[in-house]
């Protein structure tokens, strides 16, 4: 186990930009000391009191060490566990190449390309990608819109890609759900705040709007909303402090819905042609991960990794989560 930083309390109390100028110089630190992603992962807990992964308590005592790194105990359901339980390092092999995966992966190569160059298989490969941006999904919970904020239906072609069938019942039922729609709410601010949500099939509905964005955008905004039946419906419903504009009701540049349209349009090329579409039950990963980088990373790959090294360690059910991706056949 590598020691990052040797001032721990200089490290806890650092403002945020004082954190994002570490992050930004953190591959290359990690890397002249030879440290690791498990490395950066206890580091990260350090940051927050222990958590049973078993039943959320936080009656936790140590209980030794093993492989150099400490040992807890839930003094309520008596699981024993590690700072790395249950994060997107757990039970991860070949750990010292996972800096550089990350680093392949924000260079925009393919799992193949990853694999190849990282020395690992390309099974392996697809796992840890999907380790990784399975983190980004608790990130939405921490996205809220301010001011002038446009919102509008995307629908993207529903896909079990990669699925293997057990008989050709199974396989023609499939067939049936693929013919239609993924609806999907994106949304976005003059900040710079974006959410894509993944909701049902065919359409997003009035309800499913209506509880997303009066939890998300705050009072006196203006909403710009689709011209459509469902979005129409919100006139009448709780966003009762948010002024509404329907798309064409104004015609004036400021409350357009020009900004999200593009987005829409470059998330659609992005998933379709780097990734040739990706299954619906990873869908708001990828989402989650085309919203991190235009929000929150540089588009400069060494600064990047920390950034996304330190969001991917934030996680403490991301293992989890990713397992459950992985068993499912579909999610709908």
């Amino acid at each position: 186990m590598k020691t990052i930083v040797n001032d721990l309390e200089g490290y806890l109390s650092m403002g945020k930009q004082e954190h994002l100028l570490f992050l930004d110089q953190l591959y290359i630190l990690m890397n002249k000391i030879n440290a690791d992603a498990v490395d950066y992962q206890t580091l990260k807990a350090k940051s927050t009191p222990p958590l049973c992964p078993e039943c959320d308590s936080r009656h936790i005592v140590k209980n030794g060490t093993q492989n150099n790194q400490q040992v807890y105990l839930c003094k309520e359901c008596g699981r024993s566990f590690r700072d790395s339980t249950g994060t997107f390092v757990y039970k991860i092999h070949k750990r010292e190449k996972m800096l550089d995966y990350i680093r392949c992966m924000l260079e925009g190569k393919t799992l193949r390309a990853c694999a190849a160059e990282v020395g690992i298989s390309l099974p392996t490969s697809f796992a840890w990608r999907h380790r990784i941006i399975t983190t980004l999904r608790s990130f939405e919970d921490n996205i809220n819109f301010f001011g002038v904020v446009e919102s509008d239906e995307l629908l993207m072609q529903y896909s079990e890609k990669g699925r293997k069938y057990k008989n050709i019942k199974e396989r023609i039922e499939a067939n049936k759900k693929k013919k239609k729609k993924v609806a999907i709410l994106a949304t976005q601010d003059r900040s710079g705040n974006m959410l894509f949500k993944q909701f049902g099939l065919d359409k997003v509905k009035r309800v499913e709007v209506e509880q997303l964005l009066k939890d998300k955008v705050s009072g006196n905004s203006v909403l710009c909303i689709g011209n459509n039946v469902e979005f129409r419906k919100l006139r009448t419903n709780d966003l009762k402090k948010q002024q509404i504009i329907v798309n064409n009701d104004r015609q004036d540049g400021l409350y357009s819905l020009s900004i999200i349209q593009k987005h829409k349009s470059i998330f659609k090329y992005w998933i379709n042609n780097k990734f040739r579409g990706v299954a619906t039950k990873y869908l708001q990963s990828y989402i989650m991960w085309y919203v991190i980088a235009h929000k929150y990373l540089l588009k400069q790959t060494i600064a990047d990794i920390g950034r996304m090294l330190n969001l991917a360690s934030s996680d403490r059910r991301a293992w989890y989560k990713y397992k459950y991706l992985r068993e499912i056949k579909a999610i709908f």
